[in-house]
């Protein structure tokens, strides 16, 4: 592609801050769309996962596409689509029309994540690809860590819903920079390959359909067939789509090159962080708000030192790679994160901004360590001419895990409210019809309609809900931190006698 203007890093930097800024700042304005909307967290998490669903939907279609018909055509009619679903989420009437708006969002989005990084990393030298990656990940993981208080403010002094209307002014300065800067890419034969829609599609639907059934639990027991007949059939979908991949002759993704040490482990991992991030990204900002009375401001400030720690991390971790392998630099990311999640557990209703703000930045420094060693882990085992399909195919996981993420550590978290408040809101008159309000974490409309008993024995419910949640997803990252360092090894080490970062590690005599 020949990237040789700096101006064609930020345009494409850009509208990926703004991709990942509308996934990152919805968690942060949930609590003033619930209180405008009246809308319980089933509602809520559909209004997080239509944009990941849509954008998981087109992930390994949008890169196999941008293979064979041009990267940069498709990124640029990905930006349009991105800036249509804006204005609608902009101008929404209701709870639906807003998810409507965030599924077309989460259309372009697809496009547009796929696309950059294939661009990008197409570019370069094969081993320049780590600290390619490491500078591509601390400018667009801003995105989701300083998405917050960006999106705290515009909450509190703006509204929510300019949140989404600032996308259309923004985007149209990104578009006319990427027709200008980046150059045309012509795909020669090699790349022009056939499009599996059937297997992500069957793909898509399992994944809507166990998220759909896990989002029930907030008003339904897991007994009851709305919430395990949508989960079995998600299932069920999941192993035709397996089974369709065998036989058919048009593939998902390259498996074979996924099989191919370390992208199985790195893919776990991912798999594992974009659960635990998304999922306790959303509960920690309803916590905040509704329980402990942060304003949107402080909600995003509360996150602050994640955003600090990422940034300053994720240059720094191709270098500790490079020092101590993959596996061990994968350790001590995982490690600090299941750090920072234990201490956001010990969250309690006093619990002061500063505490969260410490714990999150210790969140920070594990995933701005860890985060760009998995990426560049997967990136650099493959061939450079499949690395559009395999990008494709690891936004389509990532996508897909924070989707799961959202719906389990909420189906989790809603379990555990239910079961506190059953013991704590037993001495209140109609404490039972209140349960939903609970699960979904209004308490602001309980302490308006039932008074200040009610609400503080709500409050405690659902912040005994979360960090319940919170800690399980602090035990399975431990868990992942001491697998990784057996199993991925001393790869990246740097080495004079390695081809590259990442060459499989020398037999030993």
């Amino acid at each position: 592609m020949g990237m040789a203007s700096n101006i064609a890093l930020i345009a494409l930097a850009t509208g990926q801050f703004l991709v990942g800024l509308d996934l990152s700042v919805m968690s942060v304005a949930l609590p003033s769309i619930q209180k405008e909307f009246g809308v319980g967290m089933a509602q809520m998490e559909w209004a997080m996962m239509a944009y990941m669903v849509a954008g998981a939907a087109l992930a390994v279609p949008a890169g196999a596409l941008g293979d064979r018909t041009g990267r940069r055509r498709l990124y640029l009619i990905g930006t349009s689509i991105f800036v249509v679903g804006s204005a609608i989420s902009a101008l929404s009437p209701d709870m639906a029309v807003l998810i409507v708006g965030r599924a077309i969002q989460g259309v372009g989005s697809g496009f547009m994540g796929t696309l950059a990084l294939a661009m990008l990393t197409s570019a370069v030298a094969h081993d320049q690809i780590a600290k390619l990656i490491g500078l591509w990940t601390a400018v667009t993981s801003g995105a989701s860590a300083f998405g917050p208080i960006i999106g705290g403010a515009m909450v509190q002094f703006l509204g929510w819903r300019w949140m989404f209307g600032i996308n259309v002014f923004l985007m149209a300065a990104v578009i006319p920079l990427v027709l200008r800067e980046v150059p045309r890419d012509i795909p020669d034969g090699s790349e022009k390959r056939r499009v599996d829609w059937l297997g992500s599609s069957l793909l898509t639907v399992a994944m809507i359909l166990v998220a759909g059934g896990l989002s029930m639990l907030e008003t339904y027991k897991y007994y009851e067939p709305i919430v395990y007949v949508p989960v079995a059939a998600g299932f069920a979908v999941l192993l035709i789509m397996v089974l369709q991949q065998r036989h058919s002759l048009i593939k998902l993704t390259n498996w074979a090159s996924i099989k191919v040490a370390p992208i199985p482990a790195t893919l776990t991992i991912s798999v594992l962080l974009s659960m635990v991030l998304a999922g306790a990204m959303m509960q920690q900002m309803l916590l905040v708000q509704n329980v402990l009375g942060f304003t949107p401001m402080m909600a995003g400030i509360s996150s602050f030192g994640a955003s600090l720690m990422l940034v300053v991390f994720s240059p720094i971790s191709p270098r500790i790679m490079g020092r101590i392998g993959l596996g061990p630099t994968t350790c001590i990311g995982l490690g600090t994160v299941a750090i920072g999640l234990f201490g956001l557990h010990l969250t309690t209703t006093t619990t002061g901004l500063f505490q969260i703000i410490f714990w999150f930045a210790v969140m920070g420094v594990g995933i701005g360590v860890g985060m760009p060693a998995v990426s560049a882990g997967a990136m650099m085992a493959i061939p450079r001419e499949q690395m559009g399909t395999i990008a494709g195919f690891m936004a389509l996981i990532s996508s897909i895990s924070a989707v799961l993420g959202i719906a389990v550590i909420s189906a989790i978290s809603a379990v555990r409210v239910t079961s506190v408040w059953l013991v704590e809101g037993a001495q209140i008159s109609g404490f039972e019809s209140l349960t939903d309000e609970v699960v979904s974490g209004a308490i602001p409309e309980i302490l308006k309609s039932n008074g200040q008993e009610a609400a503080t024995a709500a409050g405690l419910a659902y912040t005994v809900g979360v960090t319940t949640a919170l800690m399980i997803a602090a035990v399975g990252v431990a868990i992942a931190a001491i697998v990784a360092f057996f199993l991925l090894g001393s790869r990246g080490k740097t080495s004079k006698s390695a081809e590259h970062p990442l060459a499989p590690e020398p037999e030993k005599p």
